[in-house]
């Protein structure tokens, strides 16, 4: 029975040290996707900088009137 605990107690924790090392992962893989996908649109754009909270009111009212 000691064993059989022992045992138990063991796969536990080897459980729970992978669900920790993939919780931690998830930040890192999902920073590098936001990475990939920055370069690849700043590649698009021709090097350009969404910002969208910087003069997009203005840019827009302008849009619409030089049409």
């Amino acid at each position: 029975m000691k064993k059989n605990a022992q045992a138990i107690l063991e796969y536990t924790i080897l459980l729970i040290i992978i669900i920790a090392s993939l919780i931690i992962m998830r930040y890192y893989l999902r920073n590098t996707l936001a990475g990939k996908l920055r370069d690849s649109a700043d590649s698009i754009g021709q090097g350009e900088v969404y910002r969208p909270y910087i003069g997009g009111t203005k840019i827009n009212k302008d849009m619409v009137e030089n049409r």
